[in-house]
Order: structure tokens, then sequence, then C-alpha cells
């Protein structure tokens, strides 16, 4: 059956992309993960995969144009299969409307519910009177003005169906909580330190917690974090140092990094006392040695691409890192970060150049990277941390990663139920290069999902 290729969202803020290039043309064959087209949002260019092997039947957005997040931009046909024109585009419509009714589901779970008082409790919609003003309390009226909430949306549970303090007061708590779910970037205290952060998904959900490596930010995760907040409460944070976050005079070895980390996650509040972590690369290191300090604190772990299971990693590239911020500089430190160089853009470039020439960015990398990977080596081995984990962890990992090897996680011990997985022509961040299967594999993983 033929596949439709949609806009795909880059980004908790994204709404459309910009075709700016189709790489395969109507007509030719396309492989499973083979780059297909680029597209723009409004922070960089990056390219779709395709998600399956076929050919492109035809290109629905064209190049120069934008269209919303979920619209068809393409349709694949699967090798020997013979589509007419008409049946195109009817797949494209019954797209449309299955994702019309989707959108129109979760607005409806999202809406205020009817109050009722009891099991077999009768609720009718607050009536108005003759000149249009609706059935309400006086109380439930000047509540409703003080809260900002809108009578003629209400259903009431009064007698007559009038509109009471409780209803009122139901409806804000309800419109809190749905507007709880969109993102949010928050600044948090943590013992003198503001720390930046992004929150967003449904409040009544799991939560997973995501840290980036060393010299990123929340923004390293953009292309996973609209998918995990589907299903789970997240929090993707700038560590000390990083981001937009606050840039003190510490200690940012690993398991100080740790330990701020549970600090970070008290002044969350009570219900991330125990959470799900995502961590890449140095974020790895940090969140296993959490895991081995904290135990009661974590259920799953997903280790991307993970430092602290191995003493080798590269020099070079941690020389560019310590070398004093330019475009040609960072443009050569991140060749080495991915197996396809296509993913190496002038906005990412330029994003990391303006995050490194902010106040005391230079002075926190460097220490950063002396305490956790000095003289080029490793400096904590989290190999035993690794086999004696209380909670079960995916390793996921690039074939190609020239940063730090995939050996690591092949001769890494396991605790039951965990497992590792390698992404083949892949380099050190498969959750950017491989977004849509990570994001798949690790959602299944974190859902407790096993394969």
């Amino acid at each position: 059956m033929a596949t439709i290729l949609s806009m795909p969202k880059w980004g908790l803020s994204m709404k459309t992309g910009l075709i700016v290039e189709w790489l395969k043309k109507p007509g030719e064959a396309v492989q499973e993960g083979e780059p297909i087209v680029e597209i723009e949002s409004e922070k960089a260019t990056n390219e779709v995969e395709a998600p399956v092997t076929g050919i492109i039947r035809t290109i629905e957005i064209h190049e120069g144009d934008s269209a919303p997040v979920g619209a068809a931009i393409a349709v694949i046909a699967l090798p020997g299969e013979e589509l007419s024109d008409e049946q195109v585009a009817d797949l494209v419509r019954e797209d449309a409307e299955i994702k019309r009714q989707r959108a129109e589901q979760l607005t409806k779970q999202a809406a205020p519910k009817p109050a009722t008082t009891g099991a077999t409790a009768k609720v009718v919609r607050a009536p108005a009177s003759e000149g249009g003003r609706v059935n309400a309390s006086p109380a439930a009226r000047r509540m409703a003005q003080e809260l900002g909430v809108d009578l003629t949306m209400l259903v009431g549970s009064g007698p007559g169906g009038m509109i009471g303090r409780e209803d009122v007061q139901r409806a804000a708590e309800e419109a809190k909580a749905a507007s709880s779910e969109e993102a949010e970037e928050q600044v948090v205290d943590v013992g003198g330190v503001s720390i930046h952060y992004l929150m967003a998904g449904p409040t009544s959900a799991p939560q997973v917690v995501f840290v980036h490596g060393l010299g990123g930010s929340y923004e390293t995760w953009s292309l996973n974090l609209p998918a995990f907040a589907e299903q789970f409460r997240i929090c993707a944070l700038d560590l000390p140092g990083a981001g937009s976050s606050n840039k003190p005079d510490m200690d940012y070895g690993i398991p100080a990094m740790a330990d701020f980390l549970a600090r970070f996650l008290d002044a969350l509040g009570g219900e991330w006392q125990r959470v799900s972590f995502v961590g890449h690369s140095l974020g790895g290191a940090i969140v296993l040695d959490f895991a081995s300090r904290f135990p009661e604190r974590v259920d799953r772990l997903v280790l991307v691409d993970s430092a602290g299971l191995g003493a080798e990693i590269d020099g070079e590239v941690l020389d560019l890192i310590r070398a004093e911020p330019s475009f040609e500089g960072i443009r050569t430190e991140l060749s080495h970060f991915f197996a396809h160089q296509g993913l190496v853009q002038q906005a990412l470039v330029e994003q990391l150049y303006q995050q490194r020439l902010q106040p005391g960015a230079r002075e926190v990398l460097l220490a950063t990277t002396d305490a956790a990977f000095g003289g080029n080596r490793q400096q904590i081995d989290l190999r035993e941390t690794m086999a004696a984990l209380h909670s079960k962890a995916l390793l996921v990992w690039g074939s190609e990663d020239s940063v730090i090897p995939v050996a690591h996680a092949r001769e890494a011990s396991f605790v039951p139920g965990s497992r590792i997985d390698v992404f083949q022509a892949c380099g050190h961040c498969p959750h950017i290069e491989r977004a849509e299967a990570f994001n798949q594999l690790a959602l299944s993983f974190l859902g407790g999902i096993e394969n």
C-alpha cells in the first residue's frame, strides 16, 4: 500500500515547513532511510528520509511552497504498485480526514467536561433568559469574572441547569490543566543557579527528562520532543553552564552534575521524584551516574552514544571544542558528529557560535571538557554501574560514531530487560540523523513495549 510522506514537526513550536529542494523526482526509486527532501523550519533546514522503499508517485507540495505540519507532501508507492491519479487523490484526502478527526478528538479531550453530582445525575446546559442572560448564580458570575471563565461555554449541574460556583471552579481548573500541556519555557532557581528548561506534554502522564551532551543545549532534542510530548510529560533542560542557563564557577565533573540534576528535579516539585531519562553523550554519563546514586528515582534510561562506558574518545573533536570559537572551527567540529555531512548546516553553526560567545560560556566549556575528558580520555568509568543498574536501559548508538566508538556499547554488560540498538550509517547523534526511527524505538521502550 502506498505511503503518505507528511510535513514533519521539528520543535514544539513548529507550525509550517518550507520545501527547499526535492532530492528525488516523481517516478524515481527511493530506499528506506534515504534523504529525499530538504525542509526549512523557523530554526533550521533538515533533510527528510524516505520512510519506506518504493517509487515517488507524486509530489504534493513543490519547491518554494509551504505546508502545515502533518500535511501530505508526497506519495510513495510500493515497487510494482500501480495507482491512478484518482486513487492518489483519494489517499491524500483520506489522510487529511484522519488527521482532522484526530485533531478534533484531542481538542474534545482537552475541553472542560460536564459536571455531574453522581452516577445518575442528569446534566443540562444552563438555559438563557429571553434577553440572552445565562442562568447562573450570582456567586458563579462573580467567580467567572475573577477567573476569566466564559459562562456561555459551561454546562450547569444545578437545578434547572443553573451554573454554580463548582461548575466555574471546575472549568477554570480544567482550562489550566489543558494549557499546561502546551510547551512552555521556564526558569527555576536551583541553589542560586538559574536553570532554563522546556516543559510540555500531558500533566498526568509519566515524566521523561532529556539531558544533552557537551557544549549542547535542550535544543539538541528539537526533532524528538514533539513526539515524546504526545505520550509523556517531558522536561528538557539546559545544564548549568550551557544554553541559556547560568554559568557559575562550580564543579562540572560528572558526579557533581548528577547531584545537581537531583536538586533540579527537587526544585520542579514532588511529581518529579521518579522519572525516566534520555541522555546523549556526556548527558548519558550524567544520568547513568544519577541512576547509581538515586536508583529509587529512576524508572528507565535511554542512553544515546553515551560517555562513561570506556576510556576512548575522539581527541581531535575535543581539541576543536577547546579552541577559540570560529565559524570554520565549529563547522569542522560538527563534521565529527554526523555520518551525513549535509546535516552540518549554516544555521546550526551560527547557533552554536552565538552560544559560545555568551559571557562565561567558554570558561565553563573548558572546565566541563577537562573534568570529563581531561587528557583526551574519559575520566569516569561507569561500566560496573551499567552492569548493576536497578533500572532497564536502552543503548542507542550510531555505527559510524567517530567520537565515542560503538564498541563501548557492544562490550557493555546489561541487566535483564535492557538492550542495544545500533543505527547503521549513522554518527554520534542518531536522535538527529535518524530522528523518526529513534523516536519510535525510544517511545516503545519507555512505554514498556518490549521487542
